[in-house]
């Protein structure tokens, strides 16, 4: 399980990555022989496809995770921000210690 429940928002990120199987609405087993690049050119074994959902608790409005990746080694969810606008319709402002999501 994650030790740290927060999402962090990635701007290299390509996929949403999460270490918590319990996170995912739906998932299958990854069959594929790619690995998760990290920054200094190493590789993290990939579980699990799937997907979930995150709830604005201001609003209440569902937001969807496609992809989501279950790498069971890494130790902060990632958030992907390119990703994320697509799949929602949204964008991203970024100030110096948070950003906002907007529609």
């Amino acid at each position: 399980m994650v030790s740290d429940p927060l999402w962090y928002p990635d701007t290299e990120a390509t996929h949403h990555i999460t270490n918590d199987p319990i996170v995912f609405n739906k998932k299958q087993i990854y069959n594929g022989s790619e690995n998760v690049q990290l920054g200094n050119g190493s590789g993290m074994f990939i579980h699990s496809v799937g997907y979930t959902s995150l709830c604005n608790s201001s609003s209440n409005h569902l937001f969807t995770l496609n992809n989501l990746l279950h790498v069971p080694c890494i130790n902060k969810n990632l958030l992907s921000i390119s990703q994320f606008a697509r799949d929602n319709g949204v964008f991203f402002e970024f100030f110096p210690n948070h950003c906002r999501v907007k529609n």
